[in-house]
């Protein structure tokens, strides 16, 4: 993707029976920059007319790539849905997942829509409009010589590999944590930016298994043709979010109203229907 650019944003506001569009220009950048401040229930936008999001384009069924490198998945779609609610196109601009929070806070993009988890110190910087529940998993190679049976004392010992700033890194650091103080080897982490890397190491027999989002498991796991397999159950069900900076309330606000919109008018239900995601459905309780 190319390097950002000065942005400037456009957002609709309704108060009564009457409807005032007004287009802000300016570019905010991390130490304050050029741009405009908002003020009220104004909001800037990077480019006019356009959702500018970060993302990492590596995480199916979410959000990756077709082999021209056309970005697409349930996020993608259900970004375009919302997008369209407030009459704006999209631009995706990429990052590994590690260096999201810090782009957005460069003011590279909007919004963060990435399969990123809702969590309490992400709540501290942005806020967020949940559109999909989400949790991790474990997978293996096939034949699974260590008999691993999920995130569990079971991979003690082994060997692990995450993606770098996702939760599922943290959740074999926290089990590789158990297992020493139980007196068992602890787990030999190993972090990557790319998924599909992952999985080639794990069914290679490199690396004995992969943890990452459930829903990147399960998809990996349906392409492989039973070369990778799911193990154990899903843990830690967390909700995923659109994020934006809490200095971004106007936009905030409008990203909520547009997600309810489509769940309204089915859009969401068909989107999930699409990739597979029906468990994922965050309005089911």
């Amino acid at each position: 993707m190319s390097a950002s650019t000065s942005l400037p944003r456009r957002l609709a506001f309704v108060a009564a029976t009457v409807a005032v569009l007004s287009t802000l220009a300016g570019c905010a950048s991390a130490s304050g920059g050029s741009g405009e401040a908002s003020s009220g229930g104004d909001a800037k936008l990077l480019t006019p007319g356009t959702l500018t999001i970060c993302a990492n384009l590596a995480t199916p069924p979410n959000i990756f790539t077709e082999a021209d490198g056309t970005p697409v998945g349930a996020e993608v779609d259900i970004a375009k849905a919302m997008a369209k609610q407030i009459d704006l196109k999209t631009e995706i601009k990429e990052y590994a997942f590690s260096g999201l929070i810090p782009a957005l806070q460069a003011s590279q993009c909007d919004v963060i829509m990435s399969a990123l988890y809702i969590k309490p110190e992400r709540e501290e910087i942005a806020d967020f409009v949940p559109y999909l529940r989400s949790g991790s998993g474990v997978a293996t190679s096939k034949s699974n010589p260590r008999k691993i049976t999920g995130l569990d004392d079971s991979l003690c010992g082994t060997k692990v590999v995450a993606i770098t700033g996702a939760t599922g890194a943290s959740l074999v650091d926290e089990q590789s944590a158990t297992c020493a103080k139980d007196g068992k080897p602890a787990i030999n982490v190993t972090l990557t930016d790319r998924p599909a890397d992952a999985l080639q190491q794990v069914i290679a027999g490199q690396i004995d298994a992969f943890v990452d989002s459930a829903e990147i498991v399960n998809y990996y796991e349906k392409q492989s043709k039973g070369q990778f397999v799911a193990v154990g159950d899903q843990v830690g069900v967390i909700d995923i979010g659109a994020a934006t900076l809490k200095e971004d309330a106007a936009l905030h606000k409008e990203l909520q109203s547009a997600f309810d919109a489509i769940v309204a008018d089915g859009t969401y239900g068909k989107i999930l229907d699409t990739w597979g995601l029906q468990k994922q459905d965050i309005t089911q309780s």
